[in-house]
């Protein structure tokens, strides 16, 4: 009965730590302080992408937090192997949704290194954060803008 009761106890701090940890610490910044030229790359670029794939039940905030924590450098894990777990298992929406955002974030990345090695040093990652998450919101809705 004490080992069970132990098992429990552990099981529980394991899940209350899991928790914890999939939240992030992204949060809007203020329209004065917004790098336009960022936000406007995140915001195309996702709505481009992203088109008629994002419906009502998208869990768009673990998506949020997934892109925001590969720019903020809290993700530990490589690329081949979040996208390896994303294809070999099944997993519930909103780990998912945090996944696809931390590949999708890798993967904007990557592109601006292809340009020029020096090409991110130029980007605000929390304008493009948010130019990412507007899109999104954007999308669910139906409503995209095309500011040109």
């Amino acid at each position: 009965m004490k080992s069970l009761c132990k098992m429990i106890l552990v099981i529980s701090t394991l899940f209350f730590v899991a928790a914890c940890s999939m939240k992030s610490g992204w949060k809007r910044i203020p329209n004065a302080q917004i790098d336009q030229k960022s936000y406007a790359i995140g915001y195309g670029a996702t709505a481009q992408t992203y088109l008629d794939r994002v419906n009502k039940s998208y869990d768009i905030d673990s998506f949020m937090h997934g892109a925001d924590d590969w720019f903020t450098k809290k993700v530990d894990l490589s690329v081949e192997e979040i996208r390896s777990s994303l294809f070999n298992r099944m997993l519930d929406h909103n780990v998912y949704a945090y996944y696809s955002g931390v590949l999708y974030a890798a993967e904007l990345q990557q592109n601006f290194n292809r340009l020029s090695p020096r090409c991110w040093e130029f980007i605000q990652p929390s304008s493009i954060t948010q130019g990412i998450h507007d899109a999104m919101l954007d999308l669910q809705q139906g409503k995209v803008r095309d500011d040109k």
